[in-house]
């Protein structure tokens, strides 16, 4: 590893913290709790919500819907092939429900945070995220890293005012270890906002590509990587 570096910034979401280890369980749970879903069989109503939220999805990180955009027309289109119409506030409120009981089925990778403790070290620690300030947060409680990660160096898409791949949230970054960027590396899933982002500001890079999907074109980052463990050959030193 480059004897440079000094700080390692983290994604949250589907790097840190994995989507399909509390999502579709306490999903199942909000719809059989929920008015608007309770009545409905969860199982297939969840197979129509994965199609709606593969649509959304990719709206959102166009940057073409906001993120509350992207949580509630998923469940607005998907009650509609039920012939169900409801809001956006009922949407607000289904959603938030679920936060509530996705506490319930998050936990704690002994794996993560020793590789993290490792880490810890020798570099200092960041973590740069979207989404919104208390829902984040309460993930990395769940996680069992707080004591790793300073408060100042936890950057959230809601209190910076930008949200990633925007150049604004990597330099506010920048700003709060006082490190240039060639001090830094970003370790996240999304192409877009984990390696193109970082790197736009002379970061350096390293893609979580759990599905080993093809490199898009262009800039190559500094690694690539399939499992976040592998974080502990890429920063091993001689």
């Amino acid at each position: 590893m480059n004897p440079d570096i000094k700080v390692i910034l983290f994604d949250l979401d589907d790097t840190l913290i994995h989507f399909e280890d509390y999502w579709k369980d306490s999903l199942l749970e909000t719809f059989q709790r929920h008015s608007c879903t309770k009545d409905l069989e969860p199982d297939p109503l969840f197979e129509v919500f994965w199609e709606m939220n593969q649509k959304y999805e990719k709206l959102y990180h166009k940057q073409e819907i906001t993120l509350r955009d992207f949580r509630n027309y998923r469940l607005i289109d998907a009650l509609a092939r039920y012939d169900r119409e409801i809001d956006m506030d009922v949407a607000d409120d289904f959603n938030s429900l679920h936060k509530s009981l996705s506490k319930e089925f998050m936990k704690a990778s002994p794996e993560i945070l020793e590789l993290l403790t490792e880490l810890n070290k020798t570099y200092s620690l960041g973590i740069v995220t979207n989404g919104t300030s208390s829902w984040q947060h309460d993930k990395i409680d769940s996680l069992g890293i707080r004591s790793l990660v300073a408060k100042e160096a936890i950057l959230i898409s809601e209190d910076v005012g930008y949200e990633k791949p925007a150049p604004e949230i990597f330099l506010k970054a920048l700003a709060c270890f006082q490190a240039k960027p060639e001090e830094v590396i970003f370790v996240g899933d999304s192409w877009k906002n984990d390696v193109e982002g970082p790197m736009r500001v002379g970061m350096k890079a390293i893609w979580l590509n759990k599905r080993g999907e093809s490199i898009p074109e262009g800039a190559e980052p500094f690694g690539i990587i399939k499992n976040l463990l592998e974080l502990r050959d890429k920063f091993q030193h001689p």
